[in-house]
């Protein structure tokens, strides 16, 4: 598994134990549903907010965390050769907790 770079995210990481995060986001099935919402031109965040919401309930309501959940989201599709497409893309409410998504496409080989 590759090795989340906290960057500003670092206080976060730590307070929230972030690693939970970044190991729940690199399993496979999560992944699949990522890549999904890529191919579909949605926000990865978008498609996995409903499981990110049962596995860490009230958690990801705090903006600094949703926010680093989405700069990792950013470098495990980086990492699988995807590359920006869009950012700050309004996401379709409903009871989504992001508001915004950054969308990406695989990158040409």
């Amino acid at each position: 598994m590759l090795e989340y770079r906290p960057d500003k995210f670092a206080k976060t990481y730590a307070v929230c134990n972030g690693a939970r995060f970044w190991a729940w986001l690199n399993q496979p099935h999560i992944l699949a549903i990522m890549e999904t919402a890529c191919y579909l031109r949605r926000p990865a965040v978008e498609a996995v907010a409903p499981l990110l919401e049962q596995a860490f309930a009230s958690d990801i309501r705090r903006v600094r965390v949703r926010q680093m959940i989405g700069h990792m989201v950013r470098q495990i599709l980086e990492a699988q050769g995807y590359h920006l497409h869009r950012a700050n893309v309004r996401i379709r409410r409903g009871d989504n907790p992001f508001h915004f998504g950054s969308a990406y496409t695989r990158s040409a080989a």
